[in-house]
């Protein structure tokens, strides 16, 4: 769910809010009895409240085969009613390493920020983190914050303003994880995801290489672009938003009133990316290849045409010549591999799920 957050808390003005779909674009979790303390969570839609038809979360499964892709979709993001960006993320898993790995690229153009965003993270299948790479070339100025895990420890190196630095080792509780990971995390949970729950957790930020306390609220269930949803009230790193997540863990859109910036899943390549300009090559060195984005639920719900459908013509591909230096270098790195034996964690420990039901 590497979303929503991380657009909303770059740009004051385009402000926080692709941390959801890392949640796609969100993460380790408390699942809790307790009634949201907020004042600001409404109570859970009581039975028969709704009239979507309610989405149930699916039986817990063994992991999939090896090379399965989880979800690969474009977003669109939306400043108010103007389409400013797009981001594509892919989720998979290798059933022989028994490793989640996520990537992602987002770009924003004016009237908001010229920004380019990519990441590449690894988990374990219980989602303590292996390794990340994030990338931010804004200005043409690169920003980047490579991490590996090993020992309970994360040892961060960082560039930034053209110096690099590697911080001191630093351990992490039990039970943190990427905040890319949320959704998956939250559908490891007993109970899985249900209305009424509230998952308080601690995350590591993929941006800054920094912990943060995070919480997400279940607060009902409705359809959201034809789709069954969970309707998710979400707060991290001070930001609050919504998602809406399929029962499979996909993010269908999120939005954050307060910052006027919204992010919407999109059935094929050429509406996310409408007007815009799509690197191939950038795509291509980040993803192996450039995405379909067909993998995922609205897709095949609005059976969006491929990439090299009729369609494909309205996507503007720029350029296939080789991009500036500073950019495939940025674009083109993978993450760290150096890591020692990590210290087993059970599963669910540092996840706190409490559930408002009856209350």
């Amino acid at each position: 769910m590497v979303g929503l957050h991380r657009l909303m808390m770059k740009h004051i003005a385009i402000a926080t809010t692709l941390t959801t779909l890392a949640i796609s674009n969100a993460q380790a979790l408390t699942t809790s009895t307790q009634v949201p303390n907020t004042g600001k969570v409404e109570a859970a839609a009581k039975p028969g409240a709704s009239k979507a038809q309610s989405p149930k979360a699916p039986a817990k499964k063994e992991a999939p085969s090896k090379g399965d892709v989880l979800f690969e979709g474009y977003s669109k993001i939306l400043m108010g009613d103007k389409h400013i960006g797009y981001t594509v993320q892919r989720f998979e898993f290798d059933s022989k390493k028994k490793e989640y790995s996520t990537v992602y690229y987002l770009k924003t153009a004016p009237p908001a920020n010229d920004v380019i965003e990519s990441l590449k993270a690894r988990s374990t299948f219980d989602l303590k983190p292996i390794s990340y790479q994030y990338t931010e070339l804004s200005s043409g100025k690169p920003h980047i914050v490579d991490a590996a895990f090993g020992n309970g420890t994360m040892v961060v190196t960082e560039l930034l303003n053209g110096k690099r630095t590697t911080k001191p080792a630093v351990k992490i509780p039990p039970g943190t994880f990427l905040a890319s990971f949320l959704g998956y995390l939250m559908l490891q949970q007993k109970d899985s995801v249900k209305v009424g729950n509230k998952y308080s957790y601690q995350a590591i930020a993929e941006e800054d290489g920094n912990l943060y306390k995070g919480e997400a609220y279940v607060k009902s269930q409705e359809q959201n672009h034809g789709l069954n949803t969970f309707k998710i009230l979400n707060t991290y790193k001070g930001v609050q938003f919504i998602s809406w997540m399929t029962p499979q863990g996909e993010v269908i859109a999120t939005d954050s009133a307060a910052q006027g910036i919204s992010t919407e899943l999109a059935p094929n390549i050429q509406e996310a990316t409408k007007g815009m300009g799509v690197n191939s090559n950038q795509l291509a060195q980040l993803f192996g290849s450039v995405p379909k984005g067909q993998d995922n639920a609205l897709s095949r719900h609005s059976q969006g045409e491929p990439l090299g459908s009729s369609a494909a013509g309205s996507v503007q591909l720029e350029p296939a010549t080789a991009p500036a230096k500073t950019k495939q270098e940025i674009l083109q790195g993978t993450p760290s591999t150096k890591r020692t034996k990590q210290e087993g964690v059970p599963q669910g420990q540092g996840i706190e799920v409490k559930s408002t039901e009856g209350q």
